[in-house]
């Protein structure tokens, strides 16, 4: 058994990362956000802070996904907070995931959540 944190070249967090996305992508929201809960608690059994300092670009891939999965379940609050948590990162990956979960809503702009969404994300 191991006793380390690492899983391959990967921390307990980065795991729990793309378990999320994958979660996310194969259309099972709630356990993305399983998974997505579980990245703070790795990183702090690892010692490190899960603030995105080191990996900023990363990190914000991360916060724009966890917004995705809360507001696929209808959790426009907690959404807005993942976003206003990008603390203003704008690198290229991290934009684009952010404008791709934009258009892929935009077909929805009818709903009331995903307007305040698409309008509270409009200058990210």
């Amino acid at each position: 058994m191991r006793t380390d944190h690492a899983v391959g070249n990967r921390s307990h967090g980065e795991t729990h990362r793309l378990l999320g996305s994958s979660a996310l992508n194969l259309g099972n929201p709630r356990q993305a956000l399983t998974h997505f809960q579980d990245v703070s608690t790795a990183h702090r059994s690892e010692g490190e802070a899960c603030t995105g300092d080191a990996l900023p670009r990363g990190h914000s891939i991360y916060l724009a996904r966890l917004a995705e999965a809360h507001l696929a379940l209808g959790d426009i609050d907690a959404s807005h907070s993942a976003v206003a948590r990008m603390g203003g990162v704008t690198s290229p990956r991290g934009t684009s995931t952010l404008n791709d979960l934009r258009q892929k809503l935009g077909r929805r702009r009818a709903v009331p959540a995903v307007a305040n969404f698409l309008n509270y994300t409009a200058d990210y």
